[in-house]
């Protein structure tokens, strides 16, 4: 063999080699996403959408269009509810917050509305309030989301779920300024009414907005528990609403449908550079959309962009699939730990160590930066994890509010009954609890201790999973930002006690010092 042939026989190996390596590359790391893909499926893990998304509910029993009609009918007129909106249990010190409907008005830095301001704004929507409180509490609400859309699916009943939301806890706060408890009561339990019926919609958004809705219905009942004439029936009512709630397992359901929406749109953008392309564009035109400054590509980011697109197609989509099915694993498996221990701790610090050794948390996806940048086509499954895994947190914080609230109610009935603080939460079972309420953060029983005032303290414990005494201040270091007693960063969530004048003039005079 004469040397021309062996170096083109040379060449032809190496050309070989280049074409078959990665060749062999591509089918080694897509083989192992199919592998763990089966093994998922061997464990009983629904991945397919037909699966994981809830079943219709029937006409018969769907209230939303009954809601969709009542929201309809608001006014759209309202500078007050826009502007200056009324905000319930405002923190105004550590541990105390403002009762609100006490005050001479509403105020707001740099706007003072008078209460007629309010009730006028209110009155026109009167016949909306009607149908809204005409909603039982065991309504069912379908609002027809079309989860074959995945990503791009239109979830506009937010929006409208958030207005309804705000005009009750307003027209609570006009109601009780004005002793009219029934009125307030309903107002709080119709918002109960749409947490829990919208439990089986299964998006991250989606529960999001329900505990978003959850926490004003919280502060709502704060403000109503101040007042003095309350009747036990009332109170029993309200307390068995804030009952039905669920949020762990409601949250848990979300997993599947956004896991196979990632897969879904992992493999279409395989199959055509186009519909990855279309996805930049979407994030693109929702940057636009929310005012970020856009620079146009030169020719060399395009001709860059083209190349990684191709790149991720055939080699580099697969390793981050597969972290990012590992992802999702550990996220449902917080879910579950979180459940069977009925606590969090121990399940959130779980969380961290296993997105910590998949390299998740490295990852930058928040919602922020999500749209501050172009997507990292390395990590574009696994972001998704790092925006989910704050979802535990969240879960807990609701948890804590619900367990906390129906306490709060609990002990409100005992000081009807007896004129006094009871001296242990085991002191209201059975007659006003069936058992004392557990703590989400560590599933012991809630902290409680009467004070020497008459008062009591009642609170969780708080993400630090530390028992501070019922401390509501934050943690060394920690900027403060408000007084909401369930700062992620407070020692302990401490269920506020109303503020003394002084706190609340004081709490004004410093916010009024701020610069805008």
């Amino acid at each position: 063999m004469n040397r021309r042939s062996k170096i083109l026989i040379g060449a032809g190996i190496v050309l070989g080699a280049v074409i078959l390596i990665p060749f062999i590359y591509h089918y080694k790391l897509r083989f192992a996403v199919e592998a763990y893909i089966a093994e998922l499926k061997a464990k009983g893990e629904s991945m397919e959408l037909a699966q994981v998304i809830p079943p219709r509910v029937p006409p018969d029993k769907n209230s939303a269009p009954r809601f969709l009609a009542a929201v309809g009918l608001f006014a759209t007129n309202d500078n007050i509810l826009t502007t200056n909106w009324p905000i319930s249990m405002r923190g105004v010190a550590l541990g105390k917050a403002q009762i609100l409907w006490r005050q001479n008005s509403i105020r707001e830095f740099g706007m003072t509305n008078s209460w007629e301001d309010l009730a006028l704004a209110l009155a026109a929507d009167k016949e909306a309030f009607r149908r809204l409180a005409a909603i039982t509490n065991s309504s069912v609400f379908d609002f027809g989301l079309q989860y074959e859309q995945r990503f791009e699916m239109r979830i506009t009943n937010l929006v409208v779920e958030k207005k309804a939301i705000q005009k009750l806890a307003a027209k609570t706060i006009n109601d009780l300024r004005l002793g009219q408890i029934g009125p307030a009561e309903e107002n709080i339990r119709a918002m109960l009414s749409l947490v829990d019926g919208t439990s089986d919609e299964r998006t991250a958004i989606s529960q999001l907005v329900r505990i978003a809705i959850a926490q004003i219905a919280c502060a709502s009942t704060w403000e109503f528990l101040q007042s003095t004439n309350l009747t036990d029936g009332q109170l029993a009512g309200l307390q068995a609403d804030w009952g039905r709630p669920e949020f762990l397992h409601a949250m848990a359901n979300v997993l599947p449908v956004e896991r196979e929406g990632g897969l879904t749109a992992t493999a279409n953008w395989r199959k055509s550079s186009a519909e990855m392309q279309r996805y930049f564009d979407l994030l693109k035109k929702a940057r636009e959309t929310l005012d970020y400054d856009i620079e146009e590509d030169t020719f060399f980011e395009k001709v860059k962009k083209h190349g990684e697109i191709f790149l991720w197609r055939y080699w580099w989509s697969y390793p981050d699939e597969l972290r990012g099915l590992k992802g999702y694993q550990v996220l449902l498996d917080t879910m579950k730990l979180a459940a069977t221990n009925s606590s969090f701790q121990e399940a959130i610090s779980k969380q961290s160590l296993a997105l910590d050794h998949l390299g998740i948390s490295k990852i930058n996806g928040s919602f922020e930066t999500m749209f501050l940048r172009e997507p990292n086509v390395h990590n574009i499954f696994s972001e998704s994890i790092v925006t989910l895994a704050g979802l535990p947190s969240k879960v807990l914080r609701a948890e804590a509010a619900k367990q906390t609230a129906i306490t709060a109610i609990a002990l409100k009935r005992y000081q009807l009954k007896h004129d006094y603080c009871p001296p242990s939460l085991n002191a209201l079972v059975p007659e006003f609890l069936p058992a004392v309420p557990r703590d989400p953060v560590d599933g012991e029983p809630l902290r409680y201790r009467l004070q020497s005032d008459g008062t009591f303290l009642l609170y969780s414990i708080g993400d630090n999973g530390k028992d501070d005494g019922g401390n509501p201040s934050l943690e060394k270091e920690a900027e403060h930002s408000n007084y909401n007693w369930l700062n992620p960063r407070a020692l302990d969530w401490v269920w506020p006690q109303p503020a003394t004048a002084a706190e609340i003039e004081k709490y004004y005079e410093e916010e009024a010092k701020k610069p805008n």
